[in-house]
């Protein structure tokens, strides 16, 4: 027979005469002081245990002057970073039973996804504000391990979205193999339209994973028109190379057929009086943002058929006057990388605007066919950050351009142009 051991009750005495402070005494609850210390994190792990020898009775008396040099020294600023990271990374697998705090990237941690199932979140709750359930945010992530983790809790497989969009549409979007295979295996619908005649199955037949999906039942086929528009567009996305170009703040215009000569007397200067820099050498200060503003570099690149860029680091290369005194006989479509927010397009033809747009958003029924050519539905990760925007932009001026890192790359030399009065804002 075990005898229960009662856990008494303890009491703190304090005295400070220096700072008038009389003795007082404060009743302590063990229990909950011990339930406390399941609960402790360790500061200084690498402190040796005391030896019992040399620790004082039940009760001791101390008298202390001064800063009391029995604590440990304050943690330094790493060591505090480091001893909250270890915290949230101790939190972060807690098993709960819902969604709650978890961030975009957090989708992809397949570990997190089945620490919440098992603590019973529920697979098919509505999380995203667009209406879309764990198995969309998982398999817009790539994540073909926290999908499969998700199917394996019988959760809906073709849960549409607010825009009706299933969990196979955003791993289409992916192009994540792994992904799109599990949702096919569990049974996803691939050929139903999801935006105008686009389907997951459709999406995916314009990209290497068109295999997973060609043979299925019901399998459509590409018109050789639009198989074609899809392969001269990714010709165009692959001139800008194969690294993330520099765009913020970054004002472009491509026009298609003028020489550099020709740009510059449309723009109102003299091609004698505009010999090419690089940008230390321009002539007017870059930090200067108004007077960088009344200037912009053009130089010629190559293609079928060749043209210019003009550039500037600010928005003048998008300004519907500049766009109308350089397109005469021509097209020419101006970018601007805001960075407050959005990129917008603006296309001028024969001396006359005849669009504006914001652009690399993600394609909707209404919107043209070349959205969709250039893939901005696709995420980032299969080409360069903007490259898709850049070709595109190309591609609505008429210029087929052979190097593109060139045509963007700030750095490069280029004929400085200053705007005349009428074309300044």
């Amino acid at each position: 027979m075990t005898t229960p051991v009662r856990i008494g009750g303890a009491q703190l005495v304090v005295e400070w005469p220096d700072e008038a402070i009389t003795e007082t005494r404060t009743s302590l609850d063990v229990a909950a002081l011990h339930a406390a210390s399941a609960r402790a994190l360790e500061v200084w792990p690498a402190l040796e245990a005391p030896d019992p020898s040399e620790q004082p009775s039940t009760f001791g008396y101390m008298e202390v002057s001064g800063p009391p040099a029995f604590l440990a020294p304050p943690l330094t600023r790493h060591q505090r970073e480091m001893l909250r990271g270890q915290e949230e990374a101790r939190r972060r697998y807690v098993p709960r039973a819902d969604w709650q705090q978890l961030g975009y990237q957090d989708w992809a941690d397949a570990a997190l996804i089945r620490a919440r199932l098992d603590a019973g979140a529920p697979p098919d709750a509505r999380v995203g504000w667009r209406g879309t359930t764990p198995l969309h945010l998982t398999a817009e992530q790539g994540a073909a391990e926290a999908v499969a983790a998700l199917l394996s809790h019988h959760t809906e497989v073709d849960a549409g979205d607010d825009d009706g969009h299933t969990p196979l549409w955003y791993a289409a979007c992916s192009v994540d193999e792994g992904s799109v295979q599990a949702l096919i295996d569990a049974g996803a619908d691939v050929w139903t339209p999801q935006s105008g005649p686009w389907s997951p199955g459709r999406l995916l037949l314009t990209t290497s994973l068109a295999p997973l999906v060609a043979d299925l039942p019901g399998a459509v086929e590409l018109p050789a028109e639009e198989a074609a528009a899809f392969a001269a567009a990714d010709a165009l996305i692959a001139a800008f190379g194969e690294q993330d170009l520099w765009t913020e703040g970054l004002g472009i215009c491509f026009v298609a057929g003028l020489s550099e000569d020709e740009v510059i007397r449309r723009l109102g200067a003299d091609p004698e009086q505009c010999p090419k820099a690089d940008s230390e050498h321009a002539p007017f200060d870059p930090m200067d943002y108004d007077e960088s503003l009344r200037y912009v570099g053009v130089t010629s690149v190559s293609g079928a058929p060749g043209g210019c860029v003009i550039t500037q680091d600010g928005y003048m290369p998008s300004d519907d006057a500049v766009l109308r005194a350089i397109s005469a006989g021509t097209a020419a479509y101006g970018i601007y990388f805001n960075p407050k927010g959005g990129t917008f397009g603006t296309l001028a033809r024969d001396g006359e605007v005849v669009e504006h747009e914001e652009i690399s958003l993600h394609p909707d029924t209404p919107d043209p066919a070349t959205h969709w050519h250039f893939r901005f539905w696709q995420r980032r990760s299969a080409f360069p950050h903007d490259a898709d925007t850049l070709a595109y932009a190309c591609a609505a001026a008429g210029l087929r351009i052979h190097d593109g890192p060139e045509a963007v790359d700030r750095g490069a030399p280029r004929r400085w142009v200053p705007l005349p009065s009428q074309l300044q804002r």
